[in-house]
């Protein structure tokens, strides 16, 4: 408003002066330009008024918080570089230092009573690291000084290493290999570096290689393993080195600069290769991590290059065995050689107690060995070439004893891994659980009598027991190993209406419930032994008639000597399924401090007790007056059961014979179990019947345990 009036006072006071003469005039002009100056002020102190209002505020939180920051930024800057000074340069060197790790040694492992199964023994190495810019020449000359000195081994070397042995000793003559044409397509980026190399390395000839000297071999040997990643590590140079090679490097230090010496941890196995699959074995350092566990391992801190458990126990526990490594922080001399500060203090690996009893362990190898020997020109056993036995505690699962005894070629070993690994008919040495699932299930009575006379199917052979043995009851079924009898518990579970030469029809559900009602045994199914794997068996898919009877026999799915080990264990435990253990626990190194325990692990329970009673009752008669009465004259009472299989061999000529597999499975005491056996050997005989083996194998087992074993303990 005050704009718009002043423009038009100035406008009437023009029009008003040029009325009047020049004096009037420039008085005019003087009034006209003040009153536009006062216009002026007066629009510029207005402007200025609303400013202020407006936007004062705005400015002045703008500032606070500016001051704020700023003073936020000091005091940080303040506390680093003044208060915290000291901490921060430390957390730098940290970040920048090189640090190298040296694996200490792993645990032992030991037997139920402490005896050494695995220990560790020093093995001397030459090692390299390298110093401070050294060149690549003068790694060569400290390769071909090395090679002069020290006896190399090249025998490894192939004839495709000799090839690159050639291009670095006589690059300019591997060079003329490639023609002009070729170069050119290189350059003109036609040809890769690794296209040129494989073109020299195709061309080159034995005409060239005759060319390189031991001496040039030798060292190009050295300088690989010296440029073995990553660069600033500890490379082996030569392993497995003398007391006298270790002198003369010592002696001639200020020659070899880098090299020094390194004490690498072997695997010591103080009784030979007893149980070695069992125990398992551990990777070199040239092996280092498993590939397929590599990213996990890598995530716990393992570098690539570390030793760890590939099998067995080893394997299984890993992460106690393997002990935390040295650390060391590498600083540099005047002379640019590495220094080792020790930062991380190693420790060994924990020991191991296992189930394993050494002295038992061996007395089966030797049971089992001598049954070899003695059957060895038994043309009815000719064969018999492998012989299962697990020894076990039923109480806690403990593995007492294992063995896979193989014969091949007159040589005799063990393969303790077969125990959980291969599989076998087991034959009637299952009619403990058949008849368990038929007092489970209704099915039979505790003393009903069945008529044992041969089964006939249509369509089918005739299905009997060994012998015909009439009217039996159910203790005596088991102790005589009846098939028939177990035969009426399928036929009654599948609902089948027998009849003589009549189809067989039943209900398929019958399969499912004799595999739930076994696998609370443990058969057909994983035991859960500790050790890494363990397999199932052969589980049928047929649901024919005919099988169903085969099934509750043990002529249909296979088992592992281990799940009969369970199996015989449940029964003597009063149906509680425990699972097998290897390892009972870990400890500190040098003290009695239990770090680690292998809980005895209960897996299921069956509920009927009376039915298991009157298994055990069973079991108890086939010993007291049945097939196992070769164990009734031992100082203990003895619960047993026999099993044959059928199984089948072939000639060279693809002809099928008859090669039955014998089984064994029991317990002792009757009344107080403390011992179990399980005894398998496929393929026991041939041609003509022979005695069970496992009976004999079983009697000196126990004979030894209760008289050595047991009654030391006791």
């Amino acid at each position: 408003m005050t704009g718009r009036v002043s423009s038009r006072f100035i406008s009437s006071f023009i029009d008003c002066a040029i009325k009047y003469d020049f004096a009037t005039k420039c008085i005019i002009i003087q009034m006209m330009l003040k009153i536009t100056k006062l216009a002026r002020d007066l629009r510029l102190k207005q402007n200025t008024e609303d400013y202020i209002k407006r936007f004062n505020p705005r400015l002045l939180m703008l500032s606070v918080l500016l001051i704020g920051l700023f003073l936020i930024v000091w005091i940080n800057l303040f506390s680093i570089q003044i208060l915290r000074n000291k901490e921060y340069i430390e957390k730098l060197n940290n970040f920048t230092k090189t640090y190298q790790n040296m694996a200490s040694p792993r645990g032992e492992i030991r037997d139920r009573n402490g005896e050494i199964l695995v220990a560790n023994q020093e093995r001397l190495a030459i090692v390299y690291y390298p110093p401070l810019n050294i060149s690549s020449n003068e790694e060569w000359d400290l390769a071909y000084q090395f090679a002069e000195d020290f006896e190399i081994d090249i025998s490894t070397l192939t004839q495709r290493d000799l090839k690159d042995v050639f291009l670095v000793n006589f690059p300019k003559e591997a060079e003329s290999l490639v023609t002009e044409e070729e170069w050119d397509a290189y350059y003109d980026g036609k040809l890769t570096d690794n296209g040129i190399y494989q073109l020299k390395i195709e061309r080159l000839t034995n005409t060239h290689l005759n060319q390189l000297t031991e001496m040039m071999i030798k060292a190009y040997q050295v300088k690989q393993a010296m440029n073995q990643a990553p660069r600033f590590n500890l490379k082996t140079i030569k392993d497995n080195v003398s007391i006298d090679e270790i002198s003369f490097l010592i002696a001639n230090s200020s020659t070899y600069k880098g090299f020094d010496v390194y004490v690498y941890f072997d695997r010591s196995y103080p009784y030979d290769t007893m149980l070695r699959g069992l125990l398992g074995g551990v990777t070199s350092s040239k092996q280092g991590l498993l590939s397929e566990r590599l990213n996990y391992y890598l995530a716990l801190g393992y570098s690539r290059n570390s030793s760890m458990g590939r099998s067995g126990v080893e394997y299984q526990y890993e992460n106690l065995l393997k002990g935390e490594d040295t650390a060391y922080t590498v600083d540099y001399n005047d002379q640019g050689l590495a220094i080792f500060n020790e930062a991380i203090v190693g420790v060994k690996g924990q020991d191991l107690r296992t189930s394993i009893d050494v002295n038992l362990q061996l007395k089966v190898e030797e049971i089992l060995t001598n049954n070899f020997i003695q059957e060895a020109n038994n043309p009815y056993r000719k064969y018999m070439d492998t012989i299962y036995v697990v020894v076990s505690d039923p109480r806690t699962g403990d593995i007492l004893s294992l063995a896979g005894m193989k014969k091949e070629d007159d040589v005799i070993y063990n393969n303790p891994v077969a125990t959980y690994t291969e599989s076998l008919a087991a034959g009637s040495s299952i009619k403990g659980a058949t008849m368990y699932l038929g007092y489970n299930e209704e099915l039979v009575r505790f003393n009903e009598f069945i008529v044992d006379e041969p089964i006939k199917i249509a369509d089918t052979p005739l299905k009997k027991s060994l012998h015909d043995l009439g009217r039996i009851n159910d203790l005596v079924a088991l102790s005589k190993s009846s098939n028939v009898y177990m035969f009426h518990i399928a036929m009654r579970l599948g609902g089948a209406n027998y009849v003589y030469n009549g189809p067989l029809n039943i209900d398929k559900q019958a399969f499912t419930t004799i595999r739930n009602t076994f696998s609370q045994f443990g058969l057909g199914t994983l035991t859960g032994i500790d050790v890494p794997n363990e397999t199932v068996g052969y589980i049928g898919t047929s649901t024919l008639g005919g099988h169903l009877l085969d099934f509750v026999i043990g002529q249909y799915d296979t088992y592992t000597p281990m799940q009969l080990a369970q199996y015989i264990n449940t029964i003597a435990n009063d149906g509680v399924r425990v699972k097998p253990r290897v390892v009972i626990e870990a400890s500190v190194t040098n003290s009695n401090m239990t770090s680690y325990t292998n809980p005895v692990t209960v897996l299921s329970t069956l509920e009927n007790v009376p039915a298991i009673e009157r298994v055990q009752d069973g079991f108890r008669l086939c010993v007291t007056d049945g097939y196992c009465t070769a164990l009734k004259d031992l100082p203990v009472a003895v619960a047993a059961k026999t099993g044959t299989a059928e199984a089948f061999m072939s000639d060279e000529a693809g002809n099928y014979f008859d090669s039955p597999n014998s089984l064994l499975v029991s317990y002792a005491p009757f009344e107080s179990p403390e011992i179990s056996i399980a005894c398998a050997i496929p393929h026991a005989w041939n041609d003509t019947s022979q005695t069970n083996a496992c009976l004999r194998i079983s009697r000196d087992i126990y004979a030894y345990y209760f008289s050595e074993i047991s009654s030391n303990e006791n």
